[in-house]
């Protein structure tokens, strides 16, 4: 199965896990001049290009002056992370107790912009939609019980475990970072500001890999499939006699021939 094209990867890995929504692809750019397309002449957030993507097959640019949310251009280095945000100043009273927890929490989220502002701008589509090059990230929106097959895929022929982030804070852009600076998959937990502007679903989580990767997830899906037979969803054991209630319970007399 080598040299898989991105059509082929994106339909598989969709049809064998059942996924509700498109593969998403994203690439950084260090100048925006380089962008496949011009961004919206309105602002919008990474989260509600994910969302067109995903939903209706949709590509989008964006660049910082182009966004309202400051933490995820941060995270994505998009800008250099703000000092409300290093502080702990941004969640205090919103999430956290106190300016400390808000430091520590703001600490966890990963952020390509504490290192100052790494790109220019952000190009989001579905994966299959990269036809000239190829994405740095793919984001992937599961429930729980496709996001373990989406785990067993990355650890098939390693065991090692796939980092979740749970900070709960610009997840989806957080992952992304991560995804690419790591070169590692991560799970994340979608934050307020997804659920209300990128429309993800109360069942959802964020699954972000580096594109490298991708082909490995399919190619191992395939060997899991061979073995299983059904990665999702998972059957249940049938194999028990069941209990019911005398009335509807079959009677020896009920066998009778009469």
């Amino acid at each position: 199965m080598a040299d898989l094209d991105k059509t082929t990867m994106a339909r598989r890995l969709t049809e064998v896990l059942r996924l509700d929504t498109g593969i998403v692809g994203v690439k950084l750019y260090k100048d925006r001049k380089d962008l496949p397309r011009r961004p919206y002449n309105w602002k919008i957030n990474i989260c509600q290009q994910v969302a067109a993507a995903r939903y209706q097959g949709r590509a989008s640019a964006g660049t910082a002056d182009l966004m309202v949310c400051a933490i995820g251009a941060a995270c994505t280095g998009l800008i250099k992370t703000p000092e409300r945000f290093t502080s702990g100043k941004a969640p205090l009273g919103r999430y956290v107790a106190d300016l400390e927890a808000g430091r520590r929490f703001m600490a966890n989220t990963y952020k390509l912009g504490d290192a100052g502002k790494v790109y220019d701008g952000i190009f989001v589509a579905p994966v299959e939609s990269f036809t000239h090059e190829d994405p740095d990230v793919v984001v992937i929106y599961a429930n729980p019980a496709q996001v373990m097959r989406l785990v067993h895929c990355c650890l098939h022929e390693t065991g090692e475990p796939v980092k979740a982030d749970t900070v709960a804070e610009a997840a989806l852009c957080s992952s992304i970072a991560f995804a690419l600076k790591e070169q590692k998959p991560i799970i994340g937990f979608p934050c307020a500001g997804d659920r209300t502007f990128g429309g993800t679903q109360k069942d959802e989580l964020v699954f972000a890999a580096p594109y490298g990767l991708l082909e490995t997830i399919v190619e191992n899906m395939e060997s899991l499939l061979m073995g299983h037979g059904q990665l999702y969803p998972i059957a249940p054991f049938n194999n028990y006699t069941p209990t019911m209630v005398p009335a509807y319970t079959m009677q020896p007399e009920d066998l009778e021939d009469k």
